[in-house]
């Protein structure tokens, strides 16, 4: 009797462990964590790819971070030298590869210019953080105010954002994207002028 008693109590402490396990997975599955808004791997998600967005699964929910504050309130894209980078993705998914064309090339002074700065941030622990691409930027201040509820213009200044995508007009003058976050205009900006910086990163 009392090796059954004790058999017994093993057992519903075991069945006790595993429904704890089922629960914080449960807790943790796409389904009920990856929304926009939701705090996640070091910033908020402030977007989930849909069917057509590169890097789309439909069986793994991916989608893009952002910091939860600035890096810079006014940096140069350039480090002081105007060189060309070809970091011209626009697209989502692109700005990973653009931040890593533009450190290649402008050099590992990280705290001075646009890229550098985004790269240098190490929120959560990731240190996977990166300059957003002219697209992933306006999905950015699309999403703003969903991502960051009950802050005014989702807690962003009114004022223009560097993206990572170099631009080079039919004059071969190099310049830059940057978006305000005032209006939403996209604008070719001079890398040697001022825009903020907000990091973001991709799961």
């Amino acid at each position: 009797m009392k090796y059954f008693l004790i058999r017994s109590f093993i057992f519903i402490a075991l069945l006790f462990v595993l429904d704890s396990c089922n629960k914080e997975q449960n807790a943790n599955t796409p389904n009920t964590k990856l929304v926009v808004g939701a705090e996640y791997q070091g910033g908020k998600i402030f977007y989930i790819l849909v069917p057509g967005d590169p890097g789309y699964d439909i069986n793994t929910p991916h989608g893009l971070i952002v910091a939860t504050s600035d890096q810079s309130t006014g940096i140069q894209w350039h480090n002081g030298l105007n060189t060309l980078t070809n970091a011209t993705g626009t697209a989502l998914g692109t700005g990973l590869s653009n931040t890593n064309a533009i450190i290649l090339s402008q050099g590992n002074m990280y705290t001075n210019y646009a890229a550098g700065i985004a790269r240098a941030y190490k929120g959560g622990g990731y240190n996977d953080w990166y300059l957003p691409s002219k697209d992933e930027l306006n999905k950015l201040y699309a999403n703003r105010e969903a991502t960051f509820k009950g802050h005014t213009n989702g807690g962003f200044p009114a004022t223009f954002f560097w993206s990572s995508t170099e631009h080079t007009d039919v004059n071969l003058h190099v310049v830059a994207w940057s978006q305000s976050f005032h209006n939403g205009v996209q604008s070719r900006s001079v890398k040697g002028s001022s825009s903020n910086v907000r990091a973001i990163r991709a799961f």
